[in-house]
């Protein structure tokens, strides 16, 4: 059996977040005014040119009384938490460190569902995202405007979702992941697989995203947020890591033939709806109030 579609060879594997070491000199600049920042509560860090990466950053410190430190320093500012807009190699050193010490960190990305992409970003506390168990909010989740179908039970293809191999090997730490996945697909279905590579237009993704769900037997991805849109359209998935959609599916590749379909998307829905933000909330500290149960 062969993959029913595959643009792998074709992918633009060049990362939106990060385009490679930063210099020497700006590593020492930073690095002479770290103490200074150590009365902040959280600083964020932002690769070198990475201009979205920094105003994203920056709304969200802005809410906590924080700053942002462009280019990364060689360590974490004392006594302050970190936050990351992705993380990649400029910056993968100082999650690390924060994980290993212990340090609160927060991880920002785009929505976690397309309606919103653009609009409001996602935040989360010492996760890369949420755990898909938070308490509904139902009025942000009307705000969406978004319907969640009925379960499809029939479908023809298999959907694989690959996601960047910068993300793959700094964050998952398993950067031939959709491969393996790949084999194991085709050990237990005869059905067709088409392979979704990554690309740093997600908006374009998105749009042929909703065309290729429409006879989708399953979707299966490590965490792409691609699965939350399966999910509301009424698709199976499997997801082997942890993140946002992994209460709704299952993790085994082996039972691809044999998916699940839980009651309570819609309050798994509401709940996520709850955990985006504008950039107006995020500078106005509704997001870090929320992050850290200080209220709204």
């Amino acid at each position: 059996m062969e993959p029913l579609h595959s643009n792998m060879d074709s992918v633009n594997w060049a990362d939106d977040y990060g385009d490679g070491p930063f210099a020497a000199d700006d590593i020492a600049d930073a690095y002479a005014g770290m103490h200074a920042d150590a009365r902040h509560a959280v600083v964020g860090y932002v690769p070198s040119r990475k201009a979205h990466a920094r105003t994203v950053c920056t709304a969200f410190v802005q809410g906590a009384g924080g700053v942002v430190r462009q280019p990364p320093p060689k360590r974490l500012v004392a006594g302050a938490a970190a936050a990351f807009f992705g993380v990649i190699d400029a910056t993968q050193h100082l999650w690390q460190e924060a994980r290993a010490e212990g340090r609160d960190w927060y991880y920002l990305d785009n929505a976690y569902f397309d309606a919103a992409r653009g609009r409001l970003y996602r935040a989360t506390k010492n996760a890369v995202q949420s755990n898909g168990r938070e308490r509904p909010d139902w009025k942000r989740w009307a705000a969406l405007g978004v319907q969640v179908r009925p379960w499809r039970k029939q479908g023809r293809h298999v959907i694989l979702v690959a996601q960047s191999q910068t993300y793959m090997r700094v964050v998952a730490g398993y950067p031939g992941w959709w491969r393996d996945a790949l084999a194991v697909l085709k050990r237990h279905t005869d059905r067709p697989i088409a392979i979704r590579g990554w690309r740093a237009n997600k908006m374009a993704l998105a749009t042929t995203l909703k065309e290729a769900l429409r006879d989708c037997w399953a979707l299966v991805t490590w965490s792409s947020a691609a699965a939350n849109e399966a999910l509301l359209a009424g698709v199976p998935v499997f997801t082997a890591g942890v993140c946002a959609a992994t209460p709704m599916g299952l993790s085994d590749l082996t039972r691809i033939e044999s998916p699940i379909y839980p009651e309570g998307r819609t309050e798994w829905a509401a709940g996520l709806a709850g955990r985006q933000w504008s950039l107006d909330e995020f500078r106005g500290g509704t997001t870090w109030r929320t992050l850290n149960g200080l209220g709204r």
